[in-house]
């Protein structure tokens, strides 16, 4: 009986022992840089609350950066591995904050149905998991944290986006050129397709067609007939030809050019721009004008909101990037850790 209880006995204090041994090991910045380097993740740059960040997770992340630009495989600069430092500090400290954030699993389904949904059928969507190195496991573990850390983001800048009256009016009265609206026209026009890889006798063709347009409209047909009839402006002809209001600098200049002589209801004889031949009407004039405060007011307050909330967020990731426990200078060459 002594024996056994001897025997377990020992084996506590072993399991004990090796807990201790395993935590002191997980805490011991000088252990995990060697475990790194043993293990091909080179040397640990910062320990976030027990995760470790590597060399090897710095060189990912400055590539993944480059990658979009169409950049060659590179280590990056000083300040681009900094960045990269920095950011996965943030990652790994919002990380370890939002464990206690409860997420619906439908909210999770969701979101992987919404991505499911940009692929035809089960097997292009499981060949793409595979390519991207997920299981749906762990792309449900990925999507659950990443709800989790918005959630968390959220509850914490909210307070910090309150946009007050005064704000408002203060961003209008030193913005003016904000909210001046140009002049502003209406035409439709009646468009017959030459842009200047066209053939001559094609032109010539057209020029034509659009003269003998004009000879009826002057008869007293209706534009918009023949709009819907002859027009080669497919996103328009079924509308008569409505272009809509627009202001000179989304125009070419030719067409705003004959455009603005006209008075409302007149129409134009045949022009031609780089595009092609054109008949116009003029709907309406609208005078430039300078917005009410009234009217500017909600995109005043969305705009300071935006702002707020990329200040907010900005301040989040200075705070969680100083979570990290250890962290080398990457600005030496020296390999070394130091407190931060």
């Amino acid at each position: 009986m002594r024996r056994v209880v001897a025997v377990w006995i020992s084996i506590s204090i072993s399991a004990v022992v090796g807990i201790c041994c395993g935590q002191l090991v997980t805490r011991s910045v000088i252990v995990r840089d060697k475990l790194g380097a043993v293990c091909g993740r080179g040397h640990l740059f910062a320990l976030v609350h027990g995760h470790g960040i590597y060399q090897a997770d710095v060189d990912r992340t400055v590539n993944e950066s480059h990658y979009p630009a169409g950049a060659e495989h590179t280590e990056g600069t000083s300040v681009d591995r900094q960045s990269a430092l920095a950011d996965l500090i943030a990652n790994a400290a919002l990380l370890a904050h939002v464990d206690r954030e409860r997420i619906p699993r439908a909210d999770v389904k969701r979101e992987i149905n919404l991505l499911r949904s940009q692929f035809r059928d089960d097997k292009t969507w499981r060949q793409a998991l595979g390519q991207s190195g997920f299981l749906t496991f762990s792309l449900w573990q990925t999507l659950r944290n990443d709800l989790r850390a918005r959630q968390w983001v959220s509850k914490r800048i909210t307070p910090e986006l309150e946009v007050s009256e005064s704000e408002c009016r203060g961003f209008y009265d030193s913005h003016p050129e904000n909210f001046f609206v140009p002049e502003r026209l209406r035409v439709s026009h009646l468009f017959l397709a030459a842009p200047p890889e066209t053939a001559p006798e094609i032109v010539e063709t057209k020029r034509t067609a659009i003269e003998a347009l004009s000879v009826r409209l002057v008869a007293g047909e209706e534009l918009a007939a023949l709009a819907a009839e002859n027009s080669e402006d497919e996103a328009t002809k079924l509308r008569g030809g409505d272009l809509g209001y627009f202001s000179a600098s989304r125009m070419p200049p030719d067409f705003v050019e004959a455009a603005v002589k006209l008075h409302p209801g007149e129409i134009s004889k045949p022009i031609r721009t780089r595009l092609g031949f054109h008949i116009l009407k003029s709907i309406d004039v609208q005078p430039a004008r300078q917005k009410t405060f009234d009217e500017a007011r909600s995109d005043i307050a969305i705009e300071l909101a935006n702002q707020k909330r990329t200040s907010a967020v900005q301040k989040l990731i200075v705070r969680l990037g100083e979570s990290g426990r250890w962290r080398t200078d990457l600005s030496s060459q020296a390999q070394y850790l130091r407190p931060l």
